[in-house]
């Protein structure tokens, strides 16, 4: 599987007052290697992560590989598939972010320019119906765009980070915001469809559905956050309370 980067734990330590971790990698070769140290994190109550280059079948089947026996280890299996179809999304919108950073330097995009902006989605849309993900897993190695899920995990709840290392545009930040905005005040994924759909990148169905799923499995949808401008990446949060004790990032 040439876009499996491996699989790696976050050892925690203490500096001062602050958390701190230690990532650390672990080559993992076959399918069997990767359910045993996933099987050994989760019993030994590791957090850990996953990294790519794109998303592909294998990866889907990794990823729901690890979030199910997540699940099945504090009997909540019965959150595992909602879970898994949230992250799936973000992973799927994260591999088309990095393809777009690609499709933009090739086409000489400025993504801080708007009309620039706009041109290029329309060039990146084309390239997307075109062209399967496979052909461009060479330029994704090549340029090192890759793709972390980090999962951390405890009997109080679970929560899953989806990092791709591109930096997005204010521009692009308040398109996002507005369609998780507006995702809120809708339960009929077309209904979102009809009234909010974007031709520009998509009718924003993933952001929505994500909203939607996880309020019918009774999840909060501010657990479920985007984080871009002024870094060099974009994070993903989605977290999952298993019980009162459960206390989230933002509220940390």
């Amino acid at each position: 599987m040439e876009n499996f980067i491996g699989i790696g734990y976050l050892k925690t330590y203490s500096e001062g007052d602050k958390t701190m971790y230690d990532k650390i990698d672990i080559n993992v070769k076959s399918d069997e290697e990767f359910v045993q140290i996933v099987n050994s994190f989760i019993d030994e109550g590791k957090h850990f992560y996953i990294k790519f280059y794109g998303i592909s079948e294998e990866i889907e089947k990794r990823i729901n590989i690890v979030i199910t026996k997540i699940f099945e280890k504090y009997n909540r299996s019965d959150l595992a598939d909602v879970t898994y179809i949230c992250v799936k999304e973000l992973v799927l919108n994260s591999s088309k972010a990095n393809i777009k950073r690609i499709v933009f330097e090739e086409n000489n995009v400025d993504p801080s320019d708007e009309k620039s902006f706009i041109m290029g989605m329309m060039k990146f849309k084309e390239e997307l119906s075109e062209i399967n993900l496979p052909k461009y897993i060479p330029k994704l190695i090549n340029k090192d765009l890759y793709i972390s899920v980090a999962f951390y995990h405890s009997k109080d709840g679970v929560r899953i980070e989806v990092v791709n290392n591109v930096s997005i545009t204010k521009f692009e930040d308040r398109r996002i915001r507005e369609k998780l905005k507006k995702a809120m005040n809708y339960d009929d994924i077309s209904q979102f469809y009809l009234e909010q759909g974007d031709e520009l990148e998509g009718a924003g169905l993933g952001i929505a559905l994500i909203v939607m799923l996880l309020r019918g499995v009774g999840i909060d949808p501010s657990l479920f956050r985007i984080s871009g401008p002024n870094n060099n990446y974009v994070l993903a949060r989605i977290e999952i309370p298993l019980t009162e004790n459960y206390v989230s990032v933002r509220r940390k």
